[in-house]
């Protein structure tokens, strides 16, 4: 019983995280550029049994090496197919075990309660939470750099004994799924920490370059591989997506923003906590029992002592007042400092890209919380429970709205009216059923528990229920959002339709397709063919002698061209040799492309 008892957090954690992420995964069809970008990759591995360097929409070489694609393959091989579901798994299964190996490696450092809240930040912060429930490389990047750190961390605590094999391994898996940054940020924080407790510089140098280098032989495999099928074509694509993304010299302009966006996504990143931070700033400690403050008096005291004689054993060593912080929440400021800083430097910002800051994040967080209810500053949480159960209360209601049809279409004006509608037809219309009410209610049930819990005085310092009254509204929010609310809205504009309409009126033909924006094409309509569609202008790239690289353009014979609207004028006039005959145009927008899309059957 005892065992039990002692193994509740971690049971609680594999359990929030698995029902938060597994579920719901394939209930949204693919409606964005990115997620089918990733699938295809996978699905043009199986279709031509080329490991790698598959080709994919008639002419494109991944963009990342291939772990990412290879999860998506190999479980894709275990269900028979590759769909919206064994796509979107690796991510989840990345964000799961992130957040249990955070979970394991702080509980056993601080205490239960801190790392348990930690984690269950970690899964319900707006950034990870939905980098776990997409096809795309970035929460199996963060996975293994975070994973790598935590090992190397281990590592050191045990007086740097032996080979951290495992982590070396993530670092491998980290380069295997985006490129250098795998090895450069686990290595970097690491160097740092190190040096600060007192390592020596070249030792520490030498041993961490070591590390680096021996991660660097698995993915230098593939490299090899594929510059020997690639060539040139390949060099040039792995030096602007690795070089020039971080210099800012790539040959097109991507995600360039200024030094204070990534404070702004980190910001948004955190939501909803980012509200409990703000309350915070303004809470007083009007109420403060006498238990809280001579515990919080006792704290003090024990710091001051044990700081006392940290300095007096520590003060020759390196790092000054740095020496005497526990290990271990140097290394959480510095995990997040580090990579925060690191990705300030390239002119190339996302807010994915900050991912591997958000679990020591949401460990920092989670010590500011515990100090909040220490101290007695009760108020803001008490605040942020109340707006969060408001904000539940009031999504329930308006989906009752819809429901009933109370919200008539009339509502939205512009040029997004049409889409507007749809969404508006796709809540109201889903069947629902015991699991459809039970995502409706239990969100609003846990909003009324959580409110009454905060407000009232015989339940209201109870520290357990505090902290249930502040994450069950939004665990359960969040599961919502993803079981009941965002499939029919996501679905109506979902890229599966064009492809189905491609598939009715030109099977067997030769389907072709022209975007002018670079790097651009019909992804998600090319992933529900089957990797099927070819380009009109299809780039061949040959190797002169010399080693330079010749491009040359091939064009078919005949065969059918899909084209944003937009676009076809323009390559009309540069191709009047061809014929096109108009056979439709799509009625909704395209989201790909923003706008509509044409369809032409050509000859030459």
């Amino acid at each position: 019983m005892k065992i039990k008892e002692k193994n509740m957090p971690l049971i609680a954690v594999i359990v929030i995280s698995c029902v938060m992420l597994l579920p719901f995964l394939g209930l949204t069809d693919f409606n964005t550029k990115g997620e089918p970008r990733e699938a295809v990759v996978a699905l043009s591995m199986l279709n031509s049994g080329d490991w790698i360097l598959p080709v994919n929409n008639g002419m494109d070489i991944p963009y990342k090496p291939p772990f990412f694609h290879y999860c998506i393959a190999l479980v894709s091989l275990l269900t028979g197919s590759v769909d919206e579901y064994t796509s979107r798994l690796p991510s989840a299964l990345a964000l799961i075990g992130m957040t249990i190996g955070c979970f394991v490696l702080y509980k056993r450092r601080r205490n239960a309660q801190q790392a348990l809240m930690g984690a269950l930040l970690l899964l319900t912060s707006f950034e990870v939470h939905r980098a776990g429930v997409n096809c795309r490389v970035d929460m199996v990047l963060t996975a293994c750099v975070v994973g790598a750190m935590l090992l190397f961390y281990r590592w050191w605590e045990r007086g740097s004994k032996g080979f951290p094999l495992l982590a070396v391994l993530c670092m491998s898996g980290a380069v295997l799924t985006k490129g250098p940054v795998g090895f450069v940020l686990p290595c970097f924080v690491m160097w740092v920490f190190t040096l600060i407790r007192g390592g020596r510089f070249w030792r520490t140098t030498l041993t961490y370059g070591g590390f680096a280098l021996l991660s660097l032989i698995l993915p230098a495999l593939w490299y090899v591989a594929a510059w020997h099928e690639g060539g040139q074509h390949f060099l040039d694509l792995i030096y602007e997506e690795n070089i020039g993304r971080m210099t800012g010299s790539m040959s097109y302009e991507s995600h360039t923003h200024s030094f204070p966006y990534n404070f702004f996504t980190l910001s948004t990143g955190w939501a909803p906590w980012t509200l409990l931070l703000i309350f915070s700033l303004f809470s007083k400690p009007w109420k403060r029992s006498a238990a809280s403050a001579e515990a919080a008096s006792a704290s003090e005291a024990s710091t001051s002592s044990s700081a006392k004689s940290a300095s007096s054993d520590k003060s020759s060593l390196p790092g000054g007042r740095l020496m005497q912080v526990p290990p271990v929440m140097l290394f959480t400021w510095l995990g997040f400092l580090l990579v925060l800083l690191f990705y300030c430097f390239p002119s190339s910002k996302r807010s994915v890209y900050l991912l591997p800051c958000y679990p020591f994040m949401a460990m920092i967080i989670a010590e500011y919380v515990d100090w909040l209810w220490r101290t007695g500053r009760r108020g803001a949480m008490r605040a942020y429970v109340c707006l969060i159960g408001v904000l539940v209360l009031t999504l329930t209601a308006v989906f009752a709205c819809v429901r009933m049809g109370l919200v008539p279409d009339s509502i939205f004006h512009g040029k997004h009216a049409d889409a507007n509608i749809a969404m508006l037809h796709a809540l109201r219309d889903m069947p629902i059923g015991i699991l459809e009410f039970l995502l409706c209610f239990l969100p609003a049930a846990a909003a009324v528990d959580a409110m009454q819990m905060v407000l009232r005085k015989r339940t209201c310092n109870d520290g357990r229920r505090f902290r249930y009254a502040l994450l069950a509204p939004v665990i359960l929010l969040m599961t919502a959002l993803d079981g009941l609310y965002q499939p029919p809205v996501l679905n109506s504009k979902s890229l599966r339709p064009m492809a189905q309409t491609i598939e009715e009126k030109f099977h067997g033909e030769n389907i072709y397709q022209y975007i002018s924006t670079p790097m651009l094409h019909f992804f998600g309509a090319d992933f529900y063919l089957g990797d099927k569609m070819d380009q009109f202008e299809k780039p061949v790239y040959e190797e002169r002698p010399d080693g330079s690289i010749e491009e040359k353009t091939v064009l078919p014979e005949k065969g059918v061209l899909i084209v944003p609207t937009a676009d076809f004028e323009e390559l009309a006039k540069r191709h009047p040799e061809y014929r096109f005959q108009h056979v439709m145009t799509t009625k909704e927008r395209v989201s790909e492309v923003k706008g509509t899309v044409d369809f032409y059957r050509f000859t030459r």
